[in-house]
């Protein structure tokens, strides 16, 4: 069984190979790809330096994007926009997008890709195709207009509450679905309360955790392990893992499920199968 615990370390951001005669103060850190055992999911955080720029380039994969600080500009086909803390956006497969930061301030990102990218050295799924016109002013999107498609900013509505034996103070914020656009990645938040539980349970697919503020214990196949803002975490298919809130404050986080859950049984719960099996006998 595969999975992995990791940290956020911004010392380790670096241009990833193929964009330095493309970019100018852009960086990636990797949290989650091929190299930690994952076949589905390229997971990572990026920044730009004040002044940078990404150009105009194309991916044969989707790719999502959640601001974690700052602002930017983006360039997606023919539109243009920018994107504050806690917007997201969608970039679906094949199209021309690129990004420029005009503030004072760093911006950082996070961002889920799938499929996963191939390896340096491999096919290649990436390429840059020049820079594009921009338009005199670029906005903020107007969320309020049915028009605006594949954007949005992270409110807590539309919740799910998870329910089951074993699961209490959880709640879920699915924003980037099929029904948003995306195909072949969830990304999502989570949060659970003080006190909050999440027992143990597996799914079909991979799925990557990044911490963003409060504490938690992560159960995974047996082990235990301490979450805190920055933390990373990665379970593939059929690992078992929980979650139990620590500390005077809610655990919260942002998640990937890596491809879509199936319409039905993506949440396999330990303690209600193990309930069920007492109502069978022999």
């Amino acid at each position: 069984m595969y999975y992995y615990l990791g940290k956020f370390d911004a010392s380790k951001f670096a241009v990833p190979p193929g964009y330095e005669e493309h970019s100018q103060g852009y960086e990636r850190l990797t949290l989650v790809d091929h190299s930690i055992g994952s076949v589905h999911t390229g997971v990572g955080i990026c920044q730009l330096q004040p002044n940078g720029s990404v150009n105009s380039y194309v991916h044969a994969f989707e790719k999502g994007i959640y601001l974690l600080e700052g602002e930017m500009e983006v360039q997606r086909g023919r539109e243009a926009f920018r994107l504050s803390a806690d917007d997201y956006a969608l970039l679906p497969y094949g199209i021309a997008h690129a990004y420029r930061n005009r503030s004072k301030r760093i911006v950082r990102w996070f961002e889920v890709q799938a499929p996963q990218p191939k390896p340096i050295g491999s096919w290649q799924d990436t390429f840059f195709i020049g820079n594009m016109d921009w338009p005199r002013e670029v906005s903020s999107p107007d969320l309020g207009d049915p028009r605006t498609r594949l954007l949005g900013h992270f409110k807590e509505v539309k919740p799910l509450f998870p329910y089951g034996v074993g699961i209490q103070g959880l709640t879920v914020y699915r924003f980037m679905d099929r029904e948003f656009g995306a195909q072949h990645f969830l990304l999502m938040r989570g949060e659970l309360t003080v006190g909050g539980i999440c027992g143990l349970h597996d799914h079909p697919i991979e799925e990557s955790y990044f911490a963003l503020e409060g504490e938690a214990d992560m159960e995974i196949e047996g082990k235990s392990f301490h979450l805190q803002a920055g933390t990373v975490a990665w379970t593939g298919v059929g690992v078992s893992h929980a979650f139990f809130q620590r500390g005077n404050v809610p655990f919260r986080w942002l998640e990937t499920q890596v491809p879509q859950f199936p319409v039905q049984n993506g949440f396999r719960n330990y303690a209600l199968w193990d309930r069920l099996r007492g109502f069978y006998k022999d």
